[in-house]
């Protein structure tokens, strides 16, 4: 399949770039330290350092897919590689497609080596709805590309994507619940947040790995499976809406070709 080769190459190109390799990889790293000083307390009526941990994953989201994609279809789009595929046998599904594949590669590596570490220094279960997992994190993954490809877009030149991804990125860590809940935020800020992607992802994410309802404020009870999916049937419909809505900007802004200045 041509998406998985070109998926193996984006991942080849990683690997001797070695400030983004070790950008990607350092950042587990530090935050694997963060959490293992964190005082253990309760959030949401869950261990303190677990729903800090599993909101670790909304931000790999960020940084290994949509910065990191951000940064790949500029820089390719520059050197004009871009437009080379486009004339080759492969279609734009395949060109975003194997890119989406390997950062979702790189993705995978980070939340097991956390979910790893989380169970290995402070006791975390497993993922208790695995299905569920996968889902909100791969909904995440198709929203970032989009994203991805919307900056990529509005980006003159390939050094000044660490800026025009800045915004992005600071608006989804300082909402999505990764530190503190929601419920926490300003008012008109959490009632914007509940709409955000990254938000409902999150939600999503926490509902499986520690099989409690977390997608509402209070004490979490816990669901079974179906229950799980059940209950965040709002937040995918959410992250499935993101999915459709930003696809549109994706396709009129996104530039094949190296930008004239």
């Amino acid at each position: 399949m041509n998406a998985l080769r070109l998926a193996r190459l984006d991942l080849r190109l990683l690997w001797r770039n070695r400030t983004s390799l070790f950008l990607l990889v350092a950042m587990p790293v530090v935050i694997t330290v963060i959490l293992a000083g964190r005082n253990r307390g309760v959030l949401d009526g869950v261990d303190a350092v677990l729903y800090v941990g599993t909101g670790q994953m909304a931000l790999f989201l960020l940084f290994s897919v949509f910065v990191n994609l951000a940064g790949v279809f500029t820089v390719r789009r520059e050197e004009m590689v871009l437009k080379r595929l486009r004339g080759s046998v492969l279609s734009p599904a395949e060109i975003f497609t194997g890119s989406g594949l390997a950062a979702t590669g790189l993705l995978l590596v980070q939340v097991l080596a956390l979910l790893v570490f989380l169970a290995a220094s402070v006791g975390g279960p497993m993922p208790a709805n695995v299905p569920l997992l996968v889902t909100g994190l791969a909904g995440g993954v198709v929203v970032c590309v989009a994203l991805a490809l919307i900056v990529s877009g509005l980006t003159p030149r390939s050094e000044l994507t660490q800026i025009t991804t800045l915004p992005v990125t600071l608006a989804c860590m300082a909402t999505s619940g990764a530190y503190v809940p929601i419920g926490a935020l300003p008012d008109l800020v959490e009632k914007i947040a509940e709409f955000l992607p990254l938000t409902s992802v999150l939600q999503i994410v926490r509902t499986a790995y520690f099989g409690r309802d977390l997608t509402t404020a209070g004490v979490a009870r816990p669901v079974g499976a179906w229950e799980g999916f059940v209950a965040c049937l709002p937040q995918i419909g959410i992250v499935a809406a993101w999915c459709l809505v930003a696809a549109v900007p994706a396709a009129l802004l996104f530039r094949w070709e190296r930008r004239r200045s």
